[in-house]
C-alpha cells in the first residue's frame, strides 16, 4: 500500500468517526430483550411506579409520576392509583443503581405497541432533578410477545448513567424516583412500569465524546502520515 493511500485511508476513516459521533444519541436507557421479567406488582418487587392508558378510542398514550417536595404528581395520561407512584431506592428493592431495572407490561389487546419514550428521574427532598436518563430512541415491539400482565420487557441504565445515579444516590439516600413514558397503537390499554433489582449493570455505550476522541486521534495519524509523505 502506497504512502498516499494508506493516508487518504486514514483521512476517510477520521471524518467518518467524528461524522459518528456527532450524530449518535447516548442511550441512557437501554433495552435487554433477553433479560427475564419477573410479575411483581403492588406490595412486591419489583414495585409498581407508572400505569399510562391511552385515553378512549385514542391509539398513543403519554404520562407520568413526578415528586414536588411533599408529594407525588401525576401527569398526562398517568392513572390515579397504588400502581403510579414515585419509589425510593428501598421501596424498589434497590441497592445498587447498576442493577436498577425497569420492567415494561404490556397489557395491549394487539399485542404490539411503540415506546416512544421513556424518562427515569431522580428527585431531591425539595423536589429538585438530581438526575435523569433516557430512552435514546423509540422502539416498536411488533407483535414479539403477548402482553396479559406479565412483565414482558425489561430496560436498564447502561454502566455510565448507572455509576452517576449510584453516586447521586449515595449523596442523597432518601431520593426518590419517577418514570415519564409515552407509547403509540395501544387503543384504550394499559401499559404498566414497575422498578426492581437485576443482577449486574449492562456494558457502558461510548458517549460522542469518546467518539470525537477517537477520530480526533485518527485524525491525528493521518496527519502525521500526510507530512512524512510530503517529506519524502
Amino acid at each position: 500500500m502506497t504512502n498516499r493511500l494508506r493516508t487518504l485511508l486514514l483521512s476517510t476513516a477520521a471524518v467518518l468517526f467524528v461524522a459518528l459521533a456527532g450524530s449518535q444519541a447516548r442511550a441512557d436507557i437501554i433495552y435487554l430483550p433477553n433479560a427475564t421479567a419477573p410479575s411483581g406488582g403492588v406490595g412486591h418487587q419489583p414495585e409498581s411506579i407508572l400505569s399510562i392508558q391511552s385515553p378512549g378510542s385514542t391509539s398513543n398514550a403519554a404520562g407520568g409520576v413526578s415528586w414536588n417536595g411533599s408529594k407525588d404528581v401525576r401527569s398526562g395520561d398517568a392513572k390515579n392509583g397504588v400502581h403510579t407512584k414515585t419509589l425510593t431506592f428501598g421501596q424498589a428493592g434497590i441497592t445498587n443503581a447498576g442493577q436498577l431495572r425497569i420492567f415494561m407490561d404490556t397489557e395491549d389487546p394487539d399485542n404490539d405497541l411503540t415506546l416512544n419514550s421513556l424518562v427515569l428521574t431522580a428527585y431531591g427532598s425539595n423536589g429538585q432533578v438530581l438526575f435523569q436518563g433516557s430512552l435514546a430512541a423509540p422502539i416498536d415491539f411488533g407483535n414479539e410477545q403477548n402482553g396479559q400482565g406479565h412483565g414482558d420487557r425489561v430496560f436498564a441504565l447502561d454502566a455510565i448513567q448507572a455509576a452517576r445515579l449510584q453516586a447521586v444516590f449515595f449523596a442523597n439516600p432518601n431520593l426518590r424516583l419517577g418514570l415519564f413514558a409515552s407509547t403509540s397503537d395501544d387503543t384504550g390499554s394499559f401499559t404498566n412500569f414497575k422498578l426492581g433489582q437485576g443482577p449486574t449493570a449492562p456494558a457502558a455505550v461510548p458517549e460522542p465524546a469518546t467518539m470525537i476522541l477517537f477520530g480526533t486521534g485518527i485524525a491525528g495519524i493521518a496527519a502525521r502520515a500526510r507530512r512524512r509523505t510530503k517529506k519524502a
